[in-house]
């Protein structure tokens, strides 16, 4: 009988809500002890201060610092979800890998997968012909963790960083590399990024890797890279 592990699922930690709230805890109890100090210092520099600041200052220092706290601290924890439905969530099963980041979510079987690593932030997974099977920003999750995943799982996980970076090259319209097809899509990507449209260029990112290129967006410039796409 097999032994079967339990899917490891990484996603933000959770102490970053506590410290986004204790931060906004923090600047809301503040900015209720600032402002008599800051009404009364521009009534005197500027001979009067804004209608919604003097009437912040008819309110005694003691509800003023309850109101801004609680105000404080309910955006903290707002901030924190915003950026907890913008983080990556990863389960690693021994059977396939699962990436889910805002309105994209991706499956991957292990028996496709030939090797893991990091990208400087992303995380990337290819097959035995070096295609791109997934490539994920993951600065949101532990760098240890997600290679422990891995490892746990039994993936190839790769040490170096970025080992194709070499292999990849800055994209201009008409160089002899590509070809008309491929240019043709990496102008519409380049224009779905231009107009932020994150799903359309994921679906151009596919049609490029179903000719044997992959790209990845650098200082605002698209860099390719070929493989063998016919195994």
């Amino acid at each position: 009988m097999t032994n079967v592990s339990a899917p490891t699922v990484l996603r933000i930690s959770t102490m970053w809500a506590w410290l986004f709230a204790a931060g906004g805890l923090a600047i809301g109890c503040g900015i209720g002890f600032a402002v008599h100090p800051v009404g009364h210092w521009m009534t005197e520099t500027f001979d009067g201060s804004p209608g919604p600041l003097k009437l912040a200052m008819s309110v005694p220092t003691v509800w003023l610092v309850l109101a801004t706290t609680v105000i404080g601290t309910i955006a903290g924890g707002v901030l924190f979800g915003i950026g907890s439905a913008e983080s990556l969530v990863l389960t690693v099963a021994d059977d396939h890998v699962e990436l889910v980041k805002e309105a994209r979510a991706q499956h991957v079987p292990r028996k496709h997968v030939a090797a893991v690593f990091r990208e400087d932030a992303d995380l990337v997974l290819t097959d035995r012909n070096k295609r791109r099977l997934a490539r994920f920003g993951a600065n949101d999750l532990n760098r240890t963790d997600i290679e422990n995943a891995f490892r746990t799982h039994g993936y190839p996980w790769l040490d170096r960083n970025d080992p194709f970076g070499a292999d990849y090259f800055r994209w201009a319209d008409g160089r002899p590399e590509t070809g008309k097809a491929v240019d043709t899509i990496l102008r519409a990507r380049r224009r779905a990024l231009a107009d932020e449209k994150p799903l359309d260029v994921a679906e151009l990112d596919e049609e490029l890797l179903e000719l044997g290129i992959d790209v990845r967006d650098r200082q605002g410039e698209q860099h390719i890279r070929l493989f063998d796409h016919a195994g």
